[in-house]
């Protein structure tokens, strides 16, 4: 397994400098309105992927595992068949109650809380493995790390998972389809400064974390998603939910979403690949 992932060793003295921290306003309700748009157009992670990295980090049925961030529980639940306790944590009481119900449809048992990186209690230790799926930059990163410190049992790992999204032939759509993301968008002040030159990528994060071995693993697949996945895609970001919006803006969106998707393709199909990725984070061996 080791052999397939890219792997960075770094020493935290290197990079030790100062840096303005900016945390993002914790706000429980940010993707309420979003939540089907989410389930139905963020692409999923690849089975593959979820097994690599359950066998990466040596899950067992043993295991404790806790998903924080958890969201409608789209790691969540396939994760959960590779170890013995599965936990998933989101400040949003909706979320949870969406990934309960998901939960209870696919027949696995998952201890579910609400609440946020902010209430990481002591409790939920030992943890072997710790997911954090397209939410870490929600969170005051540095101090999570240092309060999973403590709850991270010895060999045990951190990882970060997303999807990259890439196309699939000589469509481009994506290009278009982030036009009009970013046309619409309600972007705030900390948007602006997440996407400027003063942020500083997870992976620097973590090389001056306690978590400073550092890999990363991820598996490319060829899928075809349709108009109404990609409407729904479209509607599942905090800056263009629905509440972020308004009825008004919504409507306006949704429909210019819907005509430019159509003109590129009219099928209403859009192949494009989805790299799932996962970067692995660990303490450095004595």
């Amino acid at each position: 397994m080791r052999g397939c992932a890219i792997r960075i060793v770094g020493v935290a003295s290197q990079l030790a400098r100062h840096r303005m921290v900016r945390v993002a306003p914790l706000d429980p309700n940010r993707f309420r309105s979003v939540i089907p748009h989410y389930i139905n157009g963020r692409p999923p992670y690849a089975g593959r992927l979820v097994a690599k990295l359950a066998a990466e980090t040596r899950l067992d049925a043993q295991s404790r595992a806790l998903d924080l961030g958890c969201g409608p529980g789209t790691l969540t639940l396939p994760l959960s068949r590779y170890c013995g306790t599965m936990i998933g944590i989101d400040a949003d009481a909706e979320m949870i109650a969406a990934a309960r119900r998901a939960a209870e449809i696919a027949g696995v048992d998952i201890d579910w809380h609400i609440g946020s990186s902010f209430d990481l209690d002591a409790a939920l230790a030992p943890l072997h493995l710790v997911t954090i799926a397209r939410a870490f930059h929600w969170m005051d990163r540095e101090a999570t790390l240092s309060r999973l410190d403590e709850l991270i049992s010895p060999g045990g790992a951190v990882a970060l998972v997303n999807t990259e999204l890439h196309d699939l032939g000589p469509t481009g759509w994506h290009a278009a389809f982030e036009e009009l993301r970013k046309g619409h968008g309600r972007f705030d002040d900390f948007y602006r400064w997440r996407k400027s030159e003063a942020w500083e990528e997870h992976t620097s994060v973590l090389l001056r974390s306690p978590f400073s071995d550092v890999e990363s693993i991820s598996v490319f697949e060829p899928r075809t998603t349709s108009l109404e996945e990609v409407v729904a895609r479209a509607l599942s970001f905090s800056a263009n939910s629905p509440a972020a919006l308004g009825e008004d803006g919504c409507a306006a969106y949704e429909a210019d979403v819907r005509q430019r998707m159509l003109a590129i393709s009219p099928s209403g199909s859009f192949p494009e690949i989805v790299e799932s990725v996962a970067i692995i984070a660990r303490r450095p061996a004595p």
